[in-house]
């Protein structure tokens, strides 16, 4: 193989490369994304350009926006009955340790997911050591099992999709891949895989190559939110976000320079004249003396030149407050994030609006998220040559955050338990409320209590509902014990009746 085709990328990458570059860099922040974003100044000298890009700050809302998404996907854990697997020796190995790197696969596919998000997917390949021709007990002893591999999209350089002639399903059929730790490149075909390295001559050299036994490749695009026109190149939560933050940038260096050079009042004093001495040495502070032409008659006297700073810095501080609050409202965050100088009070129909739109977008992630799961399990059993246990597993992720008061929630809850009157319904509910209001509950714990849930057999009395047999009144009794609620029995005229005969009543002396 020449380098030429070693390094050949694909068109996509090629369009793409620079702003997945741009969004990654802008997640992780620091000084290359400031160095990046910072320009110089027709005007300005090297030293002084030097000197501003050094002296750089950034407000990294990119990954403040991630961040914030990822706390409300992972602040419930999913839901997850893997049957068999759940027992499996192996698996209990990758599950703690399923990058070969010792992280957990909660904490990988976590992160995964954050990186998606700033550059809209990633990529998971599903290895296993080749050697793998060994019997159970010893693939134990040398904890040799399918593990996983992040590439960000920079890294996938190259891959084809073709379409099966039967089903018409496009199926990955090459990918190259260049590892981040070791600079290798991984080739793959549904019948084989290379691996190759440029040598110290600058010359391709294969250093690995074996059967794909597996008939596909096992890879996975853990997509954050699906692109129409490309499904496995999704979209960035912060493609316009980081264009902000590359500007605030800008703007605070800007307010940097005004303070370090304006903020100190400057010396006048009148030129020399042709041919005359300097008869003393002025020193001064930031700046250089000011010179002026002296008035005609009585020579001009030297002064301080004051320097008004407090409107540029405002105006400065006034614009980037205006992005920042823009930033949360991009990312439907402004109703969570209390802006203190928010440019008018918002409605409560603005703010439901908004936190709407936040939980269809965590939704999406959270589907997405749960998909790409589904296949680096499917992918993982296919490697163990297990995949009979891959039909019962199932793999839930809550689609109710916590956007709006859990309070709120467990209310709504309580009120649709009296309203649907099933048993499967009330079961559910039961494991719903006590993962709500019991979160750090440990998993053994909370797997107790919905073997508990499950073992019920009949649905609780409903106290809103008359007794039959001692009349409305008790019905009406029970029904004010819980709270004054308003049933088909406890009308808003019986109310009104009782309040009015309680008013009545006459106190005892």
């Amino acid at each position: 193989m020449k380098k030429s085709e070693l390094l050949a990328t694909n068109k996509t990458y090629n369009d793409n490369i620079d702003t997945w570059n741009f969004l990654l860099s802008a997640y992780n922040g620091g000084k290359s994304f400031i160095n990046s974003v910072l320009t110089k100044h027709e005007r300005e000298t090297s030293k002084n350009w030097a000197s501003r890009a050094e002296e750089g700050l950034l407000y990294n809302y990119s990954a403040v926006v991630i961040d914030l998404y990822s706390f409300y996907l992972t602040e419930k854990s999913p839901h997850r009955d893997l049957g068999k697997l759940q027992k499996d020796t192996l698996w209990n190995m990758f599950i703690k340790d399923c990058d070969l790197y010792g992280t957990d696969f909660d904490v990988f596919i976590n992160e995964a997911q954050k990186i998606a998000a700033a550059c809209g997917s990633v990529g998971v390949l599903i290895d296993k050591a080749s050697a793998s021709a060994v019997t159970r007990a010893s693939a134990i002893k040398q904890k040799i099992y399918p593990y996983c591999s992040l590439y960000t999209l920079p890294n996938i350089l190259d891959w084809i999709h073709t379409r099966d002639p039967i089903t018409n399903r496009p199926q990955l059929t090459y990918i190259k891949l260049r590892d981040y730790y070791d600079g290798r490149y991984i080739l793959w075909w549904e019948n084989k895989w290379e691996v190759w390295k440029l040598g110290d001559d600058d010359k391709p050299v294969m250093i690995n190559s074996g059967e794909n036994v597996l008939g596909e490749i096992p890879f996975v695009w853990l997509v954050n939110i699906r692109n129409p026109q490309d499904p496995y190149i999704g979209v960035s939560d912060i493609k316009d976000i980081s264009l902000i933050c590359a500007s605030i940038a800008r703007n605070i260096s800007c307010g940097e320079e005004v303070i370090k050079y304006a903020g100190f009042p400057m010396m006048r004093k009148p030129m020399r004249q042709e041919g005359e001495e300097e008869t003393q040495s002025d020193v001064v502070g930031q700046q250089a003396v000011l010179e002026f032409n002296p008035e005609q008659g009585e020579p001009g006297k030297p002064d301080w030149l004051e320097a008004p700073i407090s409107e540029p810095i405002t105006a400065i501080l006034d614009w980037i407050n205006k992005k920042i609050s823009e930033v949360f409202h991009m990312a439907h965050l402004s109703g969570i994030y209390a802006h203190e100088k928010s440019d008018q009070v918002r409605s409560g129909v603005a703010i439901r609006y908004e936190f709407q739109q936040l939980t269809r977008v965590l939704a999406k992630k959270s589907e997405n998220l749960t998909e790409a799961e589904r296949r680096i399990i499917s992918l993982w059993l296919k490697w163990q040559n297990q995949e009979d246990l891959f039909n019962p597993i199932v793999i839930n992720r809550t689609k109710d955050f916590s956007v709006d008061d859990l309070s709120q929630s467990l209310e709504n809850n309580l009120i649709a338990k009296n309203i649907v009157r099933s048993l499967k319904f009330y079961k559910e509910l039961q494991k719903v409320i006590a993962r709500k209001t019991l979160p750090d509950l440990p998993d053994t714990d909370m797997d107790e209590i919905a073997k508990e849930i499950d073992a019920q057999t009949e649905l609780p009395e409903d106290k809103n509902k008359p007794d039959t047999q001692d009349g409305n009144q008790d019905g009406n009794q029970d029904g004010n014990q819980n709270g004054n609620r308003i049933t088909p029995e406890n009308t808003s005229e019986k109310v009104a009746d009782k309040r009015n005969a309680e008013a009545m009543k006459v106190p005892k002396n």
